[in-house]
């Protein structure tokens, strides 16, 4: 038996778009619970960066019409 040293988070994502250049519709979505360290790395991997971030965010990374937001959030 493992006990984490930091409690588990969920990744939440929001896609935010400029509707007169993308034509899209805002999106959220988050993934399920996992240890803190492993939504850290699911959060740099969203946002295209290859050091480890810092903190729970929010983050955010420009992507084509619009910005990607994301920030862990406590379980």
């Amino acid at each position: 038996m493992t006990l984490p040293l930091e409690p588990d988070a969920i990744v939440e994502v929001q896609e935010r778009f400029t509707q007169a250049l993308s034509g899209r519709d805002d999106r959220f979505y988050s993934a399920p619970p996992q240890p803190r360290a492993d939504a850290r790395l699911l959060a740099a991997l969203l946002l295209d960066r290859g050091q480890t971030l810092e903190g729970d965010g929010p983050w955010q990374r420009a992507i084509a019409g619009g910005v990607r937001v994301v920030a862990l959030r406590d379980v």
